[in-house]
Order: structure tokens, then sequence, then C-alpha cells
């Protein structure tokens, strides 16, 4: 990906987020996605230094075309050193993103196991794979201003969620019934576009229309003696003034 200003809109609602202790929700539409996740990452935590720093990355069988096996990836790097396709100097910025956070892999199949964790950034791929109750499991994981992070690789628009064949769907597929409506994904796809802290972007972070957050801006800072106080606080403070 070349160097190109970001569009404000992405650090704004990532920084709303964290001001108002809410999660941000963005859906990564294209192949191109390892850097997306790498500027993400790197926003979330310029916004909020105390924030929570894990994360977590489900998926259905198989990574994003690298291991979550740190003496693998550093096998796979000597290998491309050896052979000439990679220089010794380089820093790949997804590589150092994987060396070194703290990332916890798990598979679609196995979110039991994360109940009761909690995380900063949530990354979800193969959405063929996810169903209304794993959507929920996992994003309840996500503490308050951090990010969930959808990838949909493989995509170049929305509109082929349409015609998503989900894995799911295989349960009700019978001799008589062989076409099985993707109610799911509709409702999916009308939901991105009401969400106001959801931003739809492609593997060059434009913001794309159907983005519920397209008009998001900015909030002001919010005022050093109100913070850590309830709404009634505020108000209470208000009218005494």
């Amino acid at each position: 990906m070349g160097k190109k200003a970001i569009d404000s809109r992405i650090p704004a609602l990532i920084r709303n987020a964290a001001q108002e202790h809410k999660r941000g929700f963005f859906v990564v539409v294209g192949d191109r996605q390892k850097d997306v996740i790498v500027n993400l990452h790197y926003i979330l935590q310029t916004a909020n230094l105390k924030a929570n720093k894990s994360v977590l990355w489900a998926y259905k069988n198989k990574l994003l075309g690298f291991t979550s096996h740190r003496k693998k990836r550093e096998q796979k790097i000597k290998k491309e050193i050896k052979r000439g396709i990679r220089d010794v100097d380089s820093e790949d910025p997804f590589e150092l993103f994987v060396s070194t956070q703290n990332i916890r892999y798990v598979y679609y199949k196995e979110t039991e196991k994360i109940l009761g964790n909690t995380y900063g950034m949530c990354i979800l791929q193969d959405f063929e794979a996810i169903t209304p109750n794993l959507l929920a499991r996992t994003i309840e994981t996500v503490e308050g201003g951090g990010l969930v992070v959808m990838l949909l690789k493989g995509m170049s628009s929305l509109k082929q969620l349409y015609t998503l064949s989900m894995d799911i769907h295989s349960r009700y597929r019978t001799e008589a019934h062989g076409d099985v409506v993707a109610r799911f994904n509709e409702r999916f796809i009308l939901s991105l576009g009401s969400c106001d802290s959801c931003l739809v972007i492609d593997d060059e972070m434009n913001v794309l229309p159907i983005s519920g957050g397209k008009t998001i801006q900015q909030l002001p800072p919010p005022d050093p003696e109100a913070q850590g106080q309830t709404p009634a606080a505020r108000e209470l403070a208000t009218i005494k003034e």
C-alpha cells in the first residue's frame, strides 16, 4: 500500500470510540488487508495509551496467509532471504505486528474458551463461517473503546455478500429445497448502513458509501473536570452553577 493521507473519518471513529468508551466497528473489503490491520491498531493505540493492547483473532481453519507459530515464521523469513526475495534489513510492518503484539488466535468452533476474557481489538476473518451467536460471543470480549475489525477477503464489493454461501446453510439444504435465502447476510449489510460507529473501508483505506458512520466527525476534547462523572452528576453540576 502506497503512502497516502488517511481519511479523517477513520481516526475520528477510533478516537470517538475511545473517548466515549464504546466499541468501534470496521469492515475491510479486499485482499490486501494486512496493512489495514496494522494501521488501525496503531491509531487505536495512539488514541488511548491506557487501552488494552491485547488482540483476539478469530478464524475458521486457516489464518490470513501466515502462521501463528513464531518459529515457523522465522524459518519462512530465513528461506525468503536465502532465495533473495526478501532484504535482510527489511521490516514487514505486519510481521512486526504479529511478532510484538499480544495476539490470541482462536478457531470459531472453540470460541467458548475466550468467554470471560477482555481484548482491545478483535479481528474476524472467514465471514462465511460466522453465525449471529459467534458474532455476539466474540464482540462481547472487546472492551469499551476497543475495535472490532471484520475482514471480507476475496470481495471487491459488499454486493457479493448477498450471494455468499454460508457454512451454516448446508444444514438446511435438502433435495426439495436446494436454495437457502441468506437472511443474515441481508440484515448484516443493512445494519452496517444504520450503525453510526461503523465504517466500511477497502484495502486502501477508502471509506465506502454504505458506511453508517460516513458523516462522523471527531468529538471535541472532553472536559477534564467532567471526566469520571456520571451523566446525572454532570447534570447536577450544571444546575448548581
